[in-house]
């Protein structure tokens, strides 16, 4: 199993990091009531979504370290939705979910060394 995994690494992350940002953005499009989790902070959802996506797409661009173009365009990605959420009826742009947003991606960033130690994935920075 670990070997088809380390084989396939790039191409897993890649179909997570595509994956996670359609839910993200159908997530973010819903009216409030029918989103689910709505008992958990909004904020903390921002930096646990951004938290993921910074590793995935860390994870999809293995020859090059997490830098400012992965980090810019996790921030784009998260300034696109806000601006989406401007066109609906029922949600609104939040400079505050930016921040948070920004938050989970430093989070990431601070984090790489514990992600190192994990077996499953530690290669990806060998």
């Amino acid at each position: 199993m670990v070997t088809l995994i380390r084989n396939h690494y790039t191409t897993l992350a890649r179909t997570g990091l595509l994956l996670a940002m359609i839910s993200i953005v159908v997530l973010s499009l819903l009216p409030l009531d029918k989103v689910p989790l709505t008992d958990v902070n909004d904020k903390l959802q921002h930096l646990a979504a951004f938290l993921l996506l910074g590793f995935l797409i860390d994870a999809s661009l293995p020859s090059q370290s997490f830098n400012l173009s992965k980090v810019s365009g996790l921030m784009a990605y998260g300034l696109l939705i806000e601006l989406l959420q401007l066109q609906t009826e029922y949600r609104f742009f939040s400079w505050a979910d930016l921040i948070a947003d920004l938050a989970g991606i430093i989070l990431y960033f601070f984090t790489i060394p514990v992600w190192k130690r994990v077996p499953l994935i530690n290669w990806r920075w060998s």
